[in-house]
């Protein structure tokens, strides 16, 4: 699977990284955990509650299911005008 991050996220990280989902992991919930164990400098973006998540083309919540996803998405809280 294709993981997508924005912002901060991209600075810290890079733009991407491909991953094999465990078997366990079957939610953002638990995608989000399994990023903030394998990326500790990032771990507090990814276990806080300002980062969002994109599967496919919406913005999701925590319960939404990853199986079957090719690429998520997650970003902080944008600003602007």
């Amino acid at each position: 699977m294709k993981i997508l991050f924005f912002g901060r996220l991209s600075e810290r990280l890079g733009r991407e990284m491909e991953i094999d989902l465990p078997a366990d992991v079957r939610n953002v919930a638990d995608l989000r955990r399994l990023l903030a164990g394998l990326r500790p400098e990032a771990q507090s973006d990814f276990l806080g509650p300002s980062l969002r998540a994109c599967v496919g083309d919406s913005i999701v919540g925590d319960d939404a299911p990853v199986s079957g996803a090719s690429e998520i998405a997650f970003f902080p809280p944008l600003s602007g005008g």
